[in-house]
């Protein structure tokens, strides 16, 4: 079967302002240890895309880490911050049935983590390199995807390289 419908995502991998923790939650429909991410809605660039995703997911505001490198804004051109990464996603929604995610994935800060929602966890970079389980109800345990774990370290390790 060839899946050719195709959504445009974007997703922000946030650390703590303090801390090399990176915000996760269960995401219940996948059934996955997940960063905050979401649907690019019609007349919103990805970067607008993934702020409003973060705050209204997390409750959380944050800056990007900055990837603009080509040329400052000349007359009405605005360079956008490009993602880290371009993902493409396969998902089996119930209600949607099989699409792909077209997945721009971005990092980030938190700006006002005291503000975090219920339901969303830090998790530190030892944990992540060592695919601990995460408690998702009590008693029942599981680690993040492998390409959430590899964008999360990275994420860490580009904070520490840049200073961002």
């Amino acid at each position: 079967m060839v899946l050719n419908r195709k959504h445009f995502t974007a997703t922000a991998f946030v650390l703590h302002p303090d801390q090399d923790k990176i915000l996760l939650h269960w995401h219940k429909k996948v059934m996955e240890w997940l960063p905050p991410g979401g649907h690019i809605e019609k007349n919103e660039s990805p970067e607008e895309a993934v702020v409003r995703e973060v705050r209204e997911e997390s409750g959380l505001s944050i800056k990007l880490f900055s990837n603009k490198s080509i040329f400052k804004n000349i007359g009405d051109i605005k360079e956008l911050e490009k993602p880290e990464s371009l993902l493409l996603e396969p998902i089996d929604d119930p209600k949607e049935g099989k699409h792909f995610h077209i997945d721009m994935i971005y990092f980030a800060e938190a700006i006002n983590p005291e503000r975090l929602k219920a339901g969303w966890i830090w998790v530190n970079e030892q944990d992540l390199i060592k695919k601990s389980k995460l408690e998702v109800d009590e008693g029942k345990y599981k680690h993040p995807p492998e390409d959430v774990i590899v964008l999360a370290i990275n994420c860490i390790n580009k904070r520490r390289k840049n200073g961002n």
